[in-house]
């Protein structure tokens, strides 16, 4: 009996022991199983982390890229800039010699546009003094048929034609002044005759040479001849200075 009561205490604590150690077992498996649901939890915090470090590094990146790619245009604007500046300095420097060589054409224009108004003004003043000359000359010949007013160029016209008659008429006395002086010194001679004109040969060239011995033999008679009748046929020079009337 007291074997058995033994044996029974003796089982009884060894179930005792078990059920501890099965106890305590069981905790170190919960323990490695919480261990475990911990190590998956941190593996996907770590991938997780991961994760984000790599999209990080990919928006550093992709935002590097546009940075440099924002830089490189700013170079390439600024070079353009600078192109354009040195090619306003090239214009500018194309405009200034331009505005030099106008200002020396200006004043080539100038100088010559004062050398032509002297021109001008002495051509002025010749034609005035000729315009004196030609009104005293039309006052000294008085010439006749012409109304007061009228323009100079009429006064020339009219003054050529007077001048033609009075040659015309100059000639005539000349001619009949000279037949008249042959008759006072040759009664008799037959004036009809001498109004024919020279009596020459035939042939042309011995007429020439004859009409020139007689203008010779009669260049200082007829001179002298001639004298005589200038102050019927001749009208008297202006007056020196003569202003002449105003057209």
């Amino acid at each position: 009996m007291a074997s058995g009561k033994a044996l029974t205490g003796q089982l009884g604590a060894e179930e005792s022991a078990h059920q501890l150690k099965k106890g305590a077992l069981n905790e170190a498996l919960a323990a490695v199983e919480a261990s475990q649901i911990e190590a998956v939890v941190w593996k996907g915090t770590v991938e997780e982390l991961g994760s984000e470090a790599s999209r990080a590094a990919e928006a550093s990146r992709v935002e590097a890229q546009r940075l440099k790619e924002k830089v490189e245009a700013s170079r390439a604007e600024a070079l353009r800039w600078k192109e354009k500046a040195e090619a306003c300095q090239v214009e500018t420097r194309r405009w200034e010699q331009k505005a030099k060589e106008s200002e020396a054409e200006i004043t080539r224009a100038a100088e010559a546009s004062s050398a032509v108004q002297t021109v001008l003004e002495t051509k002025i003043r010749e034609h005035e003094a000729l315009k004196r000359a030609a009104l005293s000359t039309y006052e000294a010949l008085e010439v006749e048929g012409v109304q007061s007013g009228s323009s100079l160029g009429s006064r020339l016209i009219a003054q050529s034609n007077q001048m033609r008659e009075r040659l015309r008429g100059a000639l005539h006395t000349g001619v009949k002044r000279a037949l008249a002086v042959i008759s006072s010194h040759y009664v008799g001679v037959d004036l009809l005759a001498i109004s024919d004109g020279y009596v020459l040969p035939d042939d042309d060239e011995e007429a020439d040479a004859v009409v020139t011995k007689l203008m010779e033999a009669a260049e200082g008679p007829g001179t002298a001849l001639a004298t005589l009748f200038e102050e019927e046929v001749v009208p008297p020079l202006p007056s020196a200075g003569a202003e002449g009337p105003e057209p």
